[in-house]
């Protein structure tokens, strides 16, 4: 049984040159040359692709090594069978782990190495494709189906069954949006401007936290009161917009927070003279950009307090809010001019399936003023029978 922290000299590597940052997997300081295009390759729209990818084929390296094994050689589906059961635990004489895997995460793992290995062959680097069953991609049949969610595996050869050792994450019931009441407790609970700030952007615009972290001093016009949603890479915070460019016009009090917040909270703190505009306050990263994963913190904390369960809790609750409530408005007050091609440039959206998600069906509140408008009416109507009918 070998240690599970042993690295066997191979490790994930990071490369930066200015903006640009690269995942890269290494043998004793040597960079894995295939490891390393294909990185790049998946790379390509965003580093933290290349980031998860780089770890889940990491692990895959380290098995070779162990069992003295080269990528290029391995010709079966059994030495990738093999890799499974030492993911979950099941060769015991490898590995063996205290705690169960996830579904997802075992999918991850299964879905690098074949990406991994398809690229490897269309490179022609290998001449068998071991996770391929077949001569053509499109008829082979898949490592995992996601039959496995109902017990069934694909010709695993196995003499434990897969799935006790297998994890199903229990479904999180995220607060999908806030009412009005909810954001003000929030906003309460808060402790800085900064906070206050992040939160309000976020419920008033719709921008994910990535692109509100990704704020820099430029892309906000205190003139037009506009904040520009830009795509560039950004390796400080990670912080990064997935949606389209876009500029937002915003109301002058958020406008007026934003300059109230450059002038006094982040002038204070400002001591490497970033041009991010939310920063850290305190501690060893004090005056560097603030990480979403630090602003989840603050939002939970601040949210428990007011009342709301922690777990229920999450970043995107405030893009969620924006986009009901503009579809709200949309349906009951058309007069304004909303449409849904407006909803969908105001939030980013590429594609118009993206605003179903929250036209299945309206919201409780819209559903009782339905029936605040049907029940005169049907009462009326009843009403009306009754009478015509005693006649």
């Amino acid at each position: 049984m070998r240690n599970k922290q042993e690295d066997y000299g191979i490790r994930v590597g990071i490369a930066k040159n200015g903006d640009d940052l690269r995942y890269m997997i290494t043998e004793e300081g040597i960079p894995i040359q295939d490891a390393c295009l294909w990185l790049d390759f998946v790379s390509m729209n965003s580093y933290l692709t290349g980031e998860r990818y780089a770890y889940a084929l990491l692990r895959f390296f380290r098995y070779l090594k162990v069992n003295k094994l080269h990528y290029r050689e391995i010709t079966s589906k059994k030495v990738v069978e093999e890799y499974i059961k030492d993911l979950l635990g099941l060769n015991e004489v490898v590995i063996n782990y205290e705690s169960r895997m996830t579904f997802t995460a075992l999918n991850t793992y299964i879905t690098v190495l074949k990406g991994f290995y398809h690229w490897l062959e269309d490179e022609k680097k290998v001449t068998v494709n071991p996770v391929m069953f077949n001569s053509k991609r499109s008829k082979q049949a898949p490592l995992v189906n996601t039959k496995l969610l109902y017990g069934q595996i694909w010709q695993f050869d196995l003499e434990e069954s897969i799935l006790s050792r297998v994890l199903y994450r229990k479904k999180h019931n995220h607060l999908k949006w806030y009412t009005e009441q909810e954001i003000n407790n929030i906003l309460s609970e808060l402790p800085t401007l900064r906070d206050k700030l992040i939160f309000s952007i976020s419920v008033e615009t719709g921008m994910r936290i990535g692109e509100i972290l990704g704020l820099k001093l430029d892309h906000f016009n205190p003139l037009e009161s506009s904040l520009e949603v830009v795509r560039q890479p950004n390796i400080e915070n990670r912080a990064q917009a997935k949606t389209m460019e876009r500029t937002l016009y915003i109301y002058q009090s958020l406008a007026d927070m934003i300059q109230a917040y450059i002038s006094t909270e982040r002038e204070e703190v400002d001591i490497f003279y970033s041009d991010f505009l939310f920063l850290n306050a305190r501690g060893v990263h004090k005056g560097k950009p603030l990480k979403s994963r630090n602003f989840l913190r603050i939002l939970k904390d601040a949210g428990e307090k007011s009342g709301l369960l922690r777990s229920e809790i999450r970043t995107h609750s405030g893009r969620s809010t924006r986009a009901q409530h503009l579809i709200e408005l949309m349906r009951d007050q058309p007069e304004i001019g909303i449409t849904k091609t407006f909803i969908d440039e105001e939030l980013g959206w590429r594609s118009e399936r993206s605003i179903k998600a929250y036209e299945k069906g309206y919201s409780m509140k819209q559903k009782r003023k339905i029936m605040e408008r049907i029940s005169p009416v049907t009462i009326k109507s009843a009403k009306e029978g009754s009478e015509n009918g005693d006649n």
